[in-house]
């Protein structure tokens, strides 16, 4: 055998080509603007809508399917509240029964007294005590006095002479207990009567009280506070009294 080795054909040098691309011959087609909707596709768009709206009534019950059907109003009634029921005990009562028979007096009720009032008194006091100076009626006494002086009237406004006023209380200190008659002193009118207090010209509210009386200290009206004053054109206290029953 031969031990020639094949022979080798020299590789061609030429480039192996890539196929070119073949140009299409179809048209490329350009996008189609939206279709308008026609007269029909409005109609059926609105039939659809309308349709819509329809059954949404229907099931909710608005516009002419409500229902006419009157519903009843409930009026509150006024409520009858009874009393609570009250429970009663009852005590049974034990008689004792004596062997001796004899009658007993029923026990005494006191009875209230009532407290003196204006009507239960014939006289009062008339309007409000007046202050001025004595110099208008007694000038003779000066500032050193304290006067106390009025007069008195029946039910026929006439003089009520004779009775007498009760002027009692404390001022700086010193007790006063004075009694004066109507028609004493007729500087002050026909019924007038008057207290005269010495170096008492002071201020106080309800240190006196004045009071019409009896011969035996049986109060003919309420006993009245008076008020003084530290002042020489008020040291004179006009009390007017009128009887009323």
């Amino acid at each position: 055998m031969s031990s020639r080795s094949p022979t080798q054909y020299p590789r061609s040098q030429a480039r192996r080509r890539e196929p070119k691309p073949v140009p299409s011959m179809a048209t490329p087609r350009r996008p189609q603007p939206p279709k308008k909707l026609g007269f029909l596709g409005s109609l059926f768009l609105l039939a659809l809508l309308g349709g819509m709206i329809w059954l949404f009534m229907l099931i909710l019950g608005l516009g002419p399917y409500t229902d006419n059907e009157t519903k009843p109003t409930l009026i509150p009634t006024s409520l009858a509240i009874l009393p609570a029921k009250q429970e009663i005990t009852v005590v049974p009562t034990i008689t004792q029964t004596s062997a001796a028979t004899g009658t007993f007096a029923p026990s005494h009720t006191p009875t209230a007294t009532p407290s003196p009032t204006l009507e239960t008194f014939p006289f009062i006091l008339i309007g409000e005590p007046e202050a001025i100076s004595s110099d208008l009626l007694r000038p003779s006494l000066g500032c050193d006095y304290l006067v106390i002086a009025g007069q008195v009237w029946d039910l026929q406004d006439r003089a009520v002479k004779g009775l007498r006023l009760h002027l009692s209380g404390e001022l700086k200190g010193y007790l006063i207990e004075q009694v004066a008659v109507t028609g004493a002193a007729s500087v002050y009118g026909e019924s007038g009567y008057e207290f005269l207090l010495e170096n008492l010209v002071v201020n106080s509210r309800g240190a006196l009280l004045i009071q019409l009386v009896d011969d035996d200290d049986v109060p003919y009206s309420l006993a009245y506070p008076l008020q003084t004053f530290q002042d020489c054109q008020k040291n004179l206290i006009l009390v007017n009294f009128k009887q009323v029953r």
